[in-house]
């Protein structure tokens, strides 16, 4: 059996990828909140650490993989590319279908199901949220980091930012990360995690599933973000800085 209780949910998650699969079905948060200890995170999430040793263990037995090893070793560009043309491009196409989705069944069964009506509020929330946040990353943050991975391959001194450092769009990203991760939470508590009312018509159904792919989709995104590019961003930053310095 696997020792998990001295390590966090990040460090696991990056170890074995395949183990998301596990934490998402405890609800277990391996993206905004990853820092957390193992055995923490199993009671926050309302379950024992031991019921989820289980789940893993049998994941990890039957060697099922996600193909995501390959991030923890994969460029920073690289990875960039794939969080733009995999994640962003997705959560953006969902964005654009899913508010009038959300807006139909709200204006069709909010009488009925009136959580419907603040959950159309919170999603066009979650929505606000995301717009601009992906345009600082694809036209600040993103673009500095590629710009030191290149300095570093040319030995070239990195261009000061105006930010000053990385470190603080980084601290920005990461609030927001957590505020999209808090409005998730909460369409899925005014859902009772996404649970159809009998009956529920071809629209209602629709939207649930694809809000709850949705709500998967971002927590690898920001994953990816959290636990890879911005760690391996912070110390690029400083060996690139450091050895103009000598």
């Amino acid at each position: 059996m696997h020792s998990f209780q001295t390590r966090t949910i990040r460090e696991i998650a990056l170890e074995a990828p395949v183990t998301t699969r596990v934490f998402e079905q405890f609800k277990i948060d391996y993206c905004c909140h990853g820092d957390t200890l193992f055995d923490e995170a199993c009671l926050n999430a309302g379950t024992t650490p031991d019921v989820v040793i289980e789940k893993i263990e049998n994941v990890l037995r039957e060697g099922r993989k996600t193909g995501d090893e390959r991030f923890t070793e994969m460029p920073l560009r690289e990875l960039i590319t794939h969080i733009l043309d995999t994640h962003h491009v997705f959560t953006r196409s969902e964005m654009q279908q899913l508010m009038p989705l959300m807006a139909k069944v709200a204006r069709r069964h909010g009488e009925h199901y009136q959580y419907l009506i603040e959950m159309e509020h919170t999603f066009n929330s979650l929505c606000d949220e995301l717009w601009p946040h992906m345009e600082k990353e694809e036209k600040v943050l993103f673009p500095y980091i590629e710009d030191l991975e290149r300095s570093m391959e040319h030995g070239r001194p990195g261009i000061f930012p105006p930010f000053g450092t990385v470190e603080h769009p980084v601290r920005m990203m990461m609030s927001e990360h957590e505020l999209a991760g808090e409005l998730l939470a909460k369409l899925r508590e005014l859902s009772d995690d996404y649970t159809l009312p009998e009956g529920a018509c071809p629209s209602f159904t629709a939207l649930y599933h694809r809000l709850e792919a949705f709500e998967k989709d971002l927590h690898q995104h920001i994953h990816l973000e959290n636990n890879l590019v911005f760690p391996k961003a912070s110390e690029l930053e400083r060996r690139v800085f450091a050895a103009a310095a000598v």
